[in-house]
């Protein structure tokens, strides 16, 4: 007579039990964290993977630790949508780190039991030396101390065909703004056209940036605005008003200083230059991919001024 395991719960549901529960709990940290204003620092994108990594490699079911990890952070990302009110950037974004890490905290003990299995000396101190490292390393942007330089400048130079006066005279007029190029650059928000009232010292300089969360849908709506604070005969500076956009989430605008030099009566050099501060931590992973987006956007607004 057979026996009835119906009742059992088998390793996949208990995996899918356990994300579930960590996935809430993930939501509740986000919270608190987004309450203290902790939720751009590396405790949300080392911090949560780290521990999720732990929880799941000390399960006895999970047959590969860094397997069942993997699968609850897809779990995790693919409900942080609804869950979250996050969008479809910042899933992406963050989805690279959040693998990365939980792959690492959970790695060291899929070592020890292959160790364990083949009857070698495996020393359960050294499993926690790694995630121990991770944890450290998630309180980056948590205090001054642990905090990297959040200052950033990205130039960008191209050769525009056009006399000095007739290169000027395009940034200080309404243009539009041309298509992006690569992946990055057209998943962020972009405006359509750039108004200027001109050059002089005190003329505004705008845009109207629209962003879809969700690709299609759940639109978002913001201004950003520079105001001529500057202007010389081979420079005009701007210094930021406000920027309601989605992408002050992520970074704070700075001065802006465009540059030109004339290389023949049709063509110019236009460098340009912005500064900008770094909202996100950890600067090792979030800095690289802001200064390459930015820069995308910058040589986006020199080739507006053909």
């Amino acid at each position: 007579m057979s026996t009835n395991n119906t009742g059992k719960l088998n390793k996949v549901q208990k995996l899918i039990i356990l994300a579930i529960i960590l996935s809430a709990i993930t939501g509740i940290v986000i919270g608190l964290l987004r309450q203290r204003g902790l939720d751009g620092t590396a405790l949300l994108y080392i911090g949560i993977p780290t521990i999720i990594g732990i929880a799941f490699a000390s399960t006895p079911t999970a047959t590969s630790a860094v397997g069942a990890t993997l699968k609850a952070l897809t779990f995790m990302i693919l409900i942080s949508g609804p869950l979250l009110q996050e969008g479809f950037i910042c899933m992406i974004m963050a989805a690279p780190i959040l693998y990365i890490v939980g792959a690492l905290a959970a790695w060291p003990f899929d070592h020890y039991r292959k160790k364990k299995q083949r009857n070698q000396d495996a020393s359960r101190v050294n499993v926690f030396v790694l995630p121990a490292l991770l944890l450290l390393m998630s309180t980056e942007g948590v205090t001054d101390f642990t905090t990297l330089e959040r200052n950033n400048t990205v130039i960008r130079t191209q050769v525009i065909e056009g006399s000095l006066q007739e290169v000027k005279q395009r940034l200080g007029s309404n243009r539009t703004v041309p298509a992006t190029d690569g992946l990055l650059a057209k998943l962020f928000p972009k405006p359509d056209t750039l108004y200027a009232e001109g050059l002089a010292v005190g003329d505004k300089h705008w845009s109207e940036v629209s962003y879809f969360k969700w690709v299609y849908w759940n639109e978002k709506r913001g201004r950003v605005q520079y105001e001529v604070v500057e202007h010389e005969a081979r420079s005009v500076r701007f210094k930021l008003n406000f920027d309601d956009s989605y992408l002050n989430s992520y970074l704070d605008w700075g001065d802006t200083v465009v540059m030109f030099e004339p290389l023949s009566d049709r063509r110019t050099r236009v460098i340009w230059q912005v500064n900008f501060e770094r909202k996100l931590d950890p600067a090792w992973y979030v800095q690289p991919l802001q200064r390459y987006a930015v820069g995308l956007a910058l040589d986006t607004l020199i080739r507006s001024l053909r």
